[in-house]
């Protein structure tokens, strides 16, 4: 092995010899970080969260060369993806600093890097599922995602610079992972998936039905087409709601290893698609009332089109502020960029449902349902979210044509539920085809 090996054994003996962060002599704790509410999914990496007696701590990770969730030999992956990933958090760091997690220590060698812990913020989606409430989150958002695609696009960059970044962050290796699961039923990881868990049977069966539309499935080859040619600007790639952490004030993106030229689209899309999910799941949570979970339905809305409003103002700021003086005098193709982006970003959502629930991932939004037959209802309406989503994409002008797509497929699935016990029949082309004119 031509790399230190980390696990919770060695990695304070690792430490202390480099001088890491804290003072000589402090007495440290380490526990490596895990799937789970606290901590978030834990899929691909080795992460230590390290701290002292005062509270003091610090995030350790390290790319091992396969996927966590599956072993050693098992799913092969370039260890060269921690390198991309501090790369990016540094450049990142020069565009939003607020907003990224500060890097203390770097060891290419050992595939590894230290960083600020941002744990005392809590992962969104947890919060999200608790119904907790986060007013600044589409401004922290939308800034985020604006500047770092408009920074690193060609609208910014001297043209040479931009083909180089572009460049710089091409991982075939982790490119294909995306790029099947977001768009085919049948990933590169289902296989080694369906080893480990047997699916529920009613889930499959949504599943299924969903899958087995041609029309669906033709318009996700578009998406895909989409997704992997266009070359606008260098995104996170993975980003959803557990790689936020947040609280009422403050924001920080982690794990960045997706990184990879795309359209301004893809993380948008990307990562409001999870925030479907939250809609969709608070139609069944009993332990608050209707009135309560309405109430936070419109929030969860909300911050969908809020983000999307502020990511247009903030992209828009910076092109007054900064865009090269060849694109300038030509605001209408600014306009074109929005049009483009808004209908992508809707198609974006719906392929991400597709990719967690179409394809029976287990998915904390809709687990943490205590009743079965409930969190199969939340997975049925989301693909026929999802499958709006993508075929009324042409439609969308504005941010609330999305969030009228989501509300208006909502309204029709709970009408035909409380005519219909069989949640399977909710998925057919009939049924979420019919959303009225105005949605």
């Amino acid at each position: 092995m031509s790399y230190l090996d980390l696990g919770t054994d060695n990695v304070l003996t690792y430490i202390r010899k480099h001088g890491v962060f804290f003072s000589e002599g402090a007495k440290l704790s380490v526990r490596e970080i895990d799937r789970n509410e606290v901590d978030g999914d834990g899929y691909v990496n080795h992460i230590f969260r390290v701290w002292d007696e005062g509270g003091n701590s610090v995030i350790v990770k390290q790319a091992k060369p396969y996927l966590k969730i599956f072993g050693e030999g098992v799913f092969p992956l370039p260890v060269a993806r921690s390198a991309s990933e501090t790369d990016i958090i540094e450049i990142r760091s020069a565009i939003v600093p607020k907003y990224v997690p500060k890097l203390i220590h770097v060891d290419r060698g050992n595939n590894l890097f230290i960083s600020e812990d941002c744990g005392k913020l809590g992962i969104m989606r947890f919060g999200l599922s608790r119904g907790r409430r986060y007013p600044r989150f589409p401004r922290m958002m939308g800034e985020f995602i604006a500047k770092c695609n408009f920074y690193t696009s060609e609208l910014y960059l001297d043209q040479g610079v931009h083909k180089e970044l572009g460049r710089r962050f091409v991982s075939p290796e982790m490119s294909r992972i995306m790029e099947t699961i977001l768009f085919f039923r049948k990933s590169v990881l289902d296989d080694l998936i369906a080893e480990r868990e047997t699916p529920d049977p009613t889930h499959a069966s949504l599943s299924d039905i969903f899958w087995d539309k041609r029309d669906v499935q033709a318009e996700l080859l578009k998406l895909r087409d989409i997704y992997m040619k266009k070359q606008e600007c260098l995104v996170h790639g993975d980003l959803h709601t557990s790689n936020t952490m947040i609280n009422e004030d403050r924001m920080k993106i982690i794990d960045m290893e997706y990184t990879h030229m795309g359209p301004y689209s893809s993380d948008s899309g990307y990562l409001l698609g999870n925030l479907v999910y939250t809609y969709d799941t608070w139609f069944y949570h009993e332990e608050w009332t209707e009135e309560a979970r309405a109430g936070y339905r419109d929030e969860v809305l909300g911050y969908i089109s809020e983000t999307l409003k502020e990511y247009i103002r903030c992209f828009s700021w910076c092109w007054e502020s900064a865009v090269k003086d060849f694109f300038r005098p030509f605001p209408e193709y600014l306009e074109n960029l929005f049009a483009d982006y808004l209908r992508e970003v809707c198609g974006f959502m719906g392929s991400q449902i597709c990719s967690r629930v179409g394809s029976l991932a287990e998915t904390f939004d809709f687990d943490v349902l205590p009743d079965l037959k409930a969190r199969n209802a939340a997975r049925a309406l989301a693909l026929a979210t999802a499958y709006n989503l993508i075929m009324r994409r042409g439609d969308v002008k504005s941010p609330d044509d999305i969030t009228d797509i989501v509300r208006g497929t909502a309204e029709i699935f709970r009408g035909a539920t409380r005519q219909s016990s069989n949640i399977s029949l909710i998925t057919t082309p009939r049924t979420v085809s019919s959303i009225p004119e105005h949605a």
